[in-house]
């Protein structure tokens, strides 16, 4: 799968479960940020490596099967209100 398909399915699968609370001007903006730096293009496509990660490296799907969170650093920690209203920490 090309990188736009690939892409496009991720932000798809994104907006369904924000149902509806995707901002489509940060979106954009994003998209923008990506152009301008590699850096900040590999940032934002992490999810590419895990889809392409079981052809790239197929020995590794033999690993045992662990939670893990990309990416984690200070910003990514925060607070938000549950369904039930219930103030929870954890990350975003």
């Amino acid at each position: 799968m090309s990188i736009h398909k690939s892409a496009s399915a991720y932000e798809a699968w994104l907006r369904g479960q924000l149902r509806g609370a995707m901002v489509d001007e940060d979106l954009d903006e994003k998209h923008r940020k990506m152009r301008d730096s590699p850096f900040v293009f590999l940032r934002a496509t992490y999810w590419r490596w895990a889809e392409r990660m079981p052809d790239l490296c197929p020995e590794l799907m033999r690993s045992p099967v662990v939670l893990a969170i990309g990416d984690i650093h200070v910003e990514n920690f925060g607070t938000w209100r549950d369904e039930d209203g219930r103030l929870v920490w954890g990350v975003k």
